[in-house]
């Protein structure tokens, strides 16, 4: 099995061309002013963006010609109280740090506004209260209005020295072209099984028969697998949506909008579009996971604890009916991104399997 080898401890499974650059970046002292780390969810883009804005902020840094942060100086330590808060408690280094400000999405908004851009900026702008970097990162990026992304632009265009931001974006497509030109684009891709598997076994002492089931539920996410292991609630309701959908093919129309709701109630707490395209995503993979099975192909199946219910169905669902199927769940994610109804579109796959 492959070495994991965490460069240096940067918090950053695979994707090793991403730590190589940076470290080369601060090595030689060339920092761009905009960056943008894109990529699909749960690879660590916003974990690593989080990282080396420490490194940029740490005060000792230059003293001892490091791509790591000491963790000892004032910066340091206001990072690492803030990190003892509670898991993931990065929302909170916008107050106890100065130098470093982040914006995000607000829950239940479609876009990150002008609003949110427009304090950004002036927050940036300041002067640094220890002579450094000041840093921000604008996470869901993405999301950005068109006021917003126009807002930033004029930042963009007109950089201030020893001022770093970072755009955290799933689909760079969804950006300004002008904001993409400036930026130096740093693309982190879907990450190999084996090495999640390490990871898990290795950083979290998980058992190994979790570890495989994890390493292939994730697609090359590491931290989909660390919350599919640390998370029960989060399997269980993962396991769920699975089952809704190879039951649909044994069930009457209001059976499987019974089931529908049971699949949507898993994810009430999140806003809609966003839920529904996610069990989209998790009905794309059982799916291909039955494709697959039609072709012999079991070792590339994702959902292996779902192995008894595909094989079940496999001479029941021809060939033809599970590509349209495949066609159809493409066509109904791009019809939520274009603002339709997600219950709609939801019970419309539902209805019409």
């Amino acid at each position: 099995m492959p070495e994991i080898k965490e460069k240096d401890n940067w918090p950053l499974v695979g994707n090793s061309h991403i730590i190589d650059f940076l470290r080369k970046s601060l090595e030689k002292d060339k920092i761009a002013h905009t960056y943008i780390f894109s990529g699909p969810e749960d690879l660590g883009k916003t974990t690593v963006a989080y990282f080396f804005s420490r490194v940029l902020l740490c005060r000792t840094r230059f003293k001892k010609n490091s791509d790591f942060p000491c963790g000892i100086c004032d910066s340091c330590r206001q990072f690492l109280k803030t990190a003892s808060l509670g898991k993931l408690a990065q929302d909170e280094f916008n107050v106890l740090h100065s130098d470093f400000h982040v914006i995000k999405k607000e829950k239940d908004k479609k876009n990150i506004s002008i609003e949110q851009v427009r304090e950004f900026v002036s927050v940036l702008g300041m002067s640094s209260f220890s002579n450094s970097y000041k840093v921000g990162i604008i996470k869901d990026a993405d999301s950005l209005s068109d006021e917003a992304a126009n807002a930033l632009l004029k930042t963009l265009e007109e950089p201030k020295k020893r001022v770093v931001i970072i755009l955290v974006a799933n689909n760079t497509d969804a950006l300004l072209e002008t904001i993409v030109s400036r930026s130096q684009i740093l693309k982190f891709h879907t990450v190999k099984a084996d090495l999640i598997y390490n990871y898990l076994v290795e950083k979290f002492a998980s058992p190994r028969s979790a570890a495989k089931t994890f390493s292939h539920l994730a697609l090359g996410r590491p931290a989909k697998a660390v919350k599919f292991l640390e998370d029960k609630e989060f399997y269980i309701n993962y396991e769920t949506k699975v089952k809704v959908f190879l039951n649909f093919f044994n069930q009457n129309i209001n059976e499987r909008l019974v089931g529908l709701g049971t699949a949507a109630d898993a994810e009430q707490k999140q806003e809609g579009a966003k839920a529904s395209l996610k069990i989209i995503e998790i009905w794309q993979g059982i799916n291909r996971d039955m494709i697959l099975s039609h072709f012999e192909q079991k070792y590339l199946i994702q959902n292996e604890f779902a192995g008894a219910g595909i094989e079940a169905l496999k001479n029941k669902i021809k060939l033809d009916n599970l590509l349209k199927i495949n066609r159809d769940l493409e066509i109904a994610a791009r019809y939520i991104r274009n603002n339709v109804s997600p219950k709609l579109v939801l019970e419309n796959i539902a209805i019409n399997i």
